[in-house]
């Protein structure tokens, strides 16, 4: 029997198969310098032109739509924002990277983005309703909160199914965390968070991976982005199901809804309005949804 796969080992192996494009890295270091043009960055990005039209296709999303069409990469610098634009190119390198992993049936990208693309819009209308200037982030943390489980699923595809069979054999006893732990030694929030470092992307998107399943140990400064991820997931689960039982989806800790002015009451009526708007953020992978 071979040894079990170590996390910086799988990190490493994940890195290389799922690399972003170094275009990306340049737009980034373009959007981190005031003193650069709009058009050098649009100019860079139009080297990669399937991130450009997942990039355009995220700015006209519900997450990030403003009053007007964006249909230039000038225009989104312009409209949305330098920090906006940052957050759009990597949720765009990130999903076109995604694209790259082997197939596999445990869990198909179709079923992982559809419950992605609830998460971040749940997260997106709680930011709304807690904390609006965080709507960007938690979106992006939303739509790549489950990052580590689509890894796990394709890399190490034996010893996450029997992780998974083994939760729901003894779920009083372990979390699906818990049993990944128990499995790998780590479980795929925290290889989410750990390949989200890995990348040199923001922390705050960091410690949404890393903490959405145990938000109240995230650090004191994501805390609030990380909770409405956290309590997104839950919805998600929720929506997806069309039921309103919390029974039905993972637990809320108590303690949670202390940290956030959001009641269960409010948070439940939510979930109708992102069922009306899913769809459109799942066509940013497939625009013939639309």
């Amino acid at each position: 029997m071979s040894s079990p796969i170590t996390i910086n080992a799988l990190i490493k192996q994940t890195g290389r198969l799922l690399a972003i494009p170094r275009v990306v890295g340049e737009v980034l270091k373009l959007l981190d310098d005031p003193k650069s043009r709009q058009s050098a960055i649009a100019e860079l990005l139009a080297q990669d032109p399937a991130l450009v039209a997942i990039v355009l296709r995220l700015a006209n999303s519900p997450a990030f739509a403003s009053s007007r069409t964006v249909d230039s990469m000038e225009q989104a610098t312009m409209l949305l924002g330098r920090d906006h634009l940052r957050r759009l190119v990597i949720a765009g390198a990130v999903t076109q990277a995604s694209d790259r992993l082997p197939a596999q049936n445990l869990l198909p990208l179709e079923v992982f983005w559809h419950h992605s693309a609830y998460c971040a819009v749940i997260a997106r209308l709680l930011a709304d309703a807690e904390a609006p200037a965080l709507s960007g982030t938690v979106f992006l943390g939303g739509l790549l909160h489950d990052l580590g489980q689509l890894v796990l699923f394709s890399q190490e595809p034996e010893a996450a199914h029997h992780a998974f069979l083994r939760s729901l054999s003894e779920p009083q006893a372990l979390t699906p965390q818990a049993a990944e732990r128990a499995e790998l030694g780590f479980d795929h929030a925290e290889l989410g968070g750990m390949l989200a470092e890995h990348w040199g992307l923001p922390d705050s998107l960091c410690a949404c991976l890393r903490f959405h399943h145990d938000p109240l140990r995230a650090p004191a400064t994501f805390r609030v982005p990380v909770i409405l991820v956290h309590l997104a997931n839950t919805g998600a689960h929720l929506a997806e199901l069309d039921s309103r039982d919390w029974d039905d989806a993972p637990p809320i800790d108590p303690a949670i809804w202390s940290e956030v002015r959001i009641r269960p009451e409010g948070f439940l009526e939510l979930l109708d309005k992102a069922q009306y708007q899913v769809l459109a953020v799942e066509a940013l992978r497939n625009p013939s949804l639309n």
